[in-house]
């Protein structure tokens, strides 16, 4: 996974905290950030503070409903859209390993309680 982006990126840097991550993230010092193994408390202050900022939060698959999942990806849409095509490859939500019936709807990348097609993002340019 980390080859996928590093070789697309000019370096990873992990400062601290996820909340303080998701804070530079909103600032603009860095422009995105992805991380596993989370609990809710350690995004649910940095996800107000990114999509105040303009910014789109979710899972590795661009789903808005992260908070409970363990995965979060936030940055700006260009780069969130960007890293959703890395990363979501690596979700365990990404619906590959779904029966049919459990597949989950088409992927849209939205903000939490935004309409989807509202909220579209072209595909990012590689």
């Amino acid at each position: 996974m980390m080859a996928d982006v590093m070789q697309r990126t000019a370096g990873l840097r992990r400062p601290g905290a996820a909340a303080l991550d998701l804070a530079y993230v909103a600032a603009g010092f860095t422009d995105g950030f992805f991380e596993t193994g989370l609990k809710p408390w350690d995004v649910a202050a940095g996800s107000l503070l990114i999509t105040e900022a303009g910014g789109l939060i979710g899972n590795f698959v661009g789903e808005a409903d992260f908070m409970d999942q363990g995965e979060c990806l936030a940055g700006n849409p260009r780069v969130f859209a960007q890293l959703v095509q890395l990363l979501g490859k690596h979700s365990r939500f990404n619906g590959a390993a779904l029966p049919s019936s459990e597949q989950r709807a088409p992927l849209s990348l939205r903000k939490p309680g935004e309409a989807a097609e509202a909220a579209d993002v072209p595909p990012a340019q590689p």
